[in-house]
């Protein structure tokens, strides 16, 4: 398994191409364990998406992704410049999953505000 010997970042253009950008932009760094790259493809999706979708930004305006090797995995974070996070409670309905997600995939996440930074630690047990 090849994993990252530094932190890699990279910034997309908060548009609708975001997320499906985020995920081939992983896919193309390093061979991963086939679930743990599923899971961070999956995870990086979502925060992806939710930078596009809550942060009350747009293009120009970027989401940052960064990816570290950790020892026994990865540690993600996702920021932006936007709103940031009112509530940390992962919301339960069938509209607002993707946190509840994180929180049932990763081993760790937090988020703090200004900038908005999202960050999830998955093992490569994921």
């Amino acid at each position: 398994m090849e994993m990252f010997d530094q932190e890699r970042r990279v910034s997309f253009p908060l548009t609708e191409q975001a997320p499906y950008s985020a995920r081939h932009w992983f896919t193309d760094q390093a061979r991963f364990p086939p679930d743990l790259c599923d899971s961070v493809v999956l995870l990086l999706s979502e925060l992806v998406a939710n930078s596009v979708s809550h942060s009350g930004l747009s293009a120009p305006d970027e989401v940052e992704v960064s990816v570290r090797s950790i020892p026994g995995g990865l540690h993600v974070e996702v920021i932006d410049r936007g709103v940031g996070i009112d509530d940390p409670t992962p919301p339960a309905d069938r509209e607002h999953f993707g946190l509840l997600f994180v929180d049932k995939v990763t081993d760790r996440w937090g988020y703090s505000n200004d900038p908005t930074r999202v960050w999830f630690d998955i093992s490569n047990e994921a």
